[in-house]
């Protein structure tokens, strides 16, 4: 089951790259993209006309499914008793991983590691100051996931609903428009978060 995960949460890490790989002017990744397209009707795409604001998106819905996926655990051992306990950590630290993706292209690549234009940026775009709380929530928790750290802090992983809460804001308050996917994102964060206060 690990190693199936593991291949499932590294496929959009795959995705970007093969997307990247386009602009390295081999003939391989057009001639699969047609393939796919022919045989599949489905068009996975070729360089993306801002490619660092793809990496964005796709990390940061990665990142998000990954966190539901590891939100929805619980309910289905409790509901169906389907037991993926065990790799809630992993699911965990896989969605951290998109996460710090995430911010780093933000920070590094769009901001190259300025302070006081990543804080210009964040006065003029309410939404990244949830973000970054939400980060600063999620790093705390994937350090201190070290099972040592782990049993003097595991109280402090119940801020993991907190930061879901503010991963919403961040998300719905820097779509330039609300679509049916995002309705959809909300509704099951907002379904899974309840099932855990009603269980308390």
């Amino acid at each position: 089951m690990r190693t199936l995960i593991t291949l499932l949460a590294l496929m959009p890490l795959f995705y970007i790259s093969f997307r990247y790989s386009f602009s390295l002017g081999w003939h391989w990744p057009s001639v699969l993209s047609t393939f796919v397209s022919e045989h599949f009707a489905y068009d996975i795409g070729g360089t993306p006309a801002d490619f660092w604001k793809f990496v964005l998106h796709v990390s940061a819905k990665t990142a998000l499914n990954l966190f539901i996926v590891t939100l929805a655990i619980k309910p289905l051992y409790n509901l169906f008793k389907i037991n993926l306990l065990k790799q809630r950590k992993l699911l965990g630290l896989f969605g951290f991983f998109y996460v710090l993706l995430h911010v780093s292209i933000f920070v590094g690549i769009k901001h190259h590691f300025n302070s006081l234009e990543i804080y210009g940026a964040m006065q003029e775009h309410l939404f990244l100051w949830f973000g970054f709380t939400a980060f600063l929530i999620f790093f705390m928790m994937a350090f201190t996931s070290i099972p040592f750290l782990f049993k003097r802090f595991a109280s402090w992983h119940k801020l993991f609903y907190f930061g879901m809460v503010l991963v919403m804001i961040h998300f719905l308050l820097g779509a330039k428009e609300i679509s049916m996917d995002d309705i959809t994102y909300v509704a099951v964060i907002s379904g899974l978060l309840s099932l855990r206060l009603l269980k308390r």
